[in-house]
């Protein structure tokens, strides 16, 4: 999807929910059709970050989720953030109602300028079209028949792999040197497809320059892929790429 033509981010249009395509433990993703004034359409997805804790029976239906957000390391991801008051941070650390809101709303946030910024780089990612509080709307990778199938599924042999392992290691070199690093990354949460390689799954994405951790989790996210590769029968040296973001980000 090339930069976003008028019709697609600019009212008025109509969005027409075609289901969910998948729940998951921090958000859940519905494929909607967007159609502008002029007839034109195309897909879009919807990422809704649920709720940490319910307060009340049926607020997830009320709300159309199929169940509460149950992510457990936001303090692993969040260190080094700042926050806008002292009070979110204080709320955070309580883990109080007002806190877990303040972290649905940051997960949110990183994810869409996370998605900006790699675009703007020439990352294949999602191309991202708007965005909330709690919900991410974003260019859907895939067809009328069909999402795009994750790397973990795609069975990609020979050529094709060596392929998607080169284009993985340019998107890194790419997202090191803008100083952001994936921090969950594995062949779960990439995509191929149009025979390309695209990196989804970006709320966790941390700063490569502020977070205490992060060329520990780069270098996890490093070790993820050239495994999954591996005992696919592709082997490279992963400290030789960790080596080379590193010289590359510095």
């Amino acid at each position: 999807m090339p930069d976003a033509p008028d019709w697609l981010v600019r009212e008025p249009f109509t969005d027409t929910d075609l289901g969910p395509l998948r729940s998951g433990k921090e958000a859940q993703i519905d494929l909607v059709e967007r159609t502008g004034a002029d007839g034109r359409s195309c897909l879009l997805v919807r990422k809704r970050f649920a709720p940490r804790t319910v307060r009340h029976k049926g607020e997830l239906e009320a709300l159309g989720l199929q169940r509460t957000s149950a992510f457990r390391h936001d303090d692993l991801y969040r260190r080094g953030q700042g926050f806008r008051f002292s009070r979110d941070r204080r709320a955070v650390e309580r883990r109080s109602q007002w806190g877990r809101q303040v972290l649905r709303e940051q997960w949110t946030g990183n994810e869409l300028d996370v998605l900006r910024r790699l675009w703007s780089a020439g990352v294949t990612v999602p191309y991202p079209v708007d965005g909330t509080t709690d919900e991410l709307v974003m260019e859907f990778v895939g067809d009328r028949h069909g999402a795009a199938p994750q790397l973990a599924s795609a069975r990609l042999r020979g050529g094709r792999l060596a392929e998607a392992w080169d284009q993985l290691v340019d998107a890194l070199r790419a997202m090191t040197a803008i100083g952001i690093v994936h921090a969950d990354l594995s062949a779960f949460n990439l995509l191929w497809w149009d025979e390309r390689l695209w990196v989804i799954d970006l709320p966790q994405a941390i700063d490569l320059a502020l977070h205490p951790e992060a060329l520990d989790l780069l270098h996890r996210d490093v070790v993820n892929v050239a495994a999954w590769f591996a005992r696919r029968g592709l082997r490279h040296d992963p400290e030789a790429v960790f080596a080379d973001l590193v010289t590359r980000a510095v």
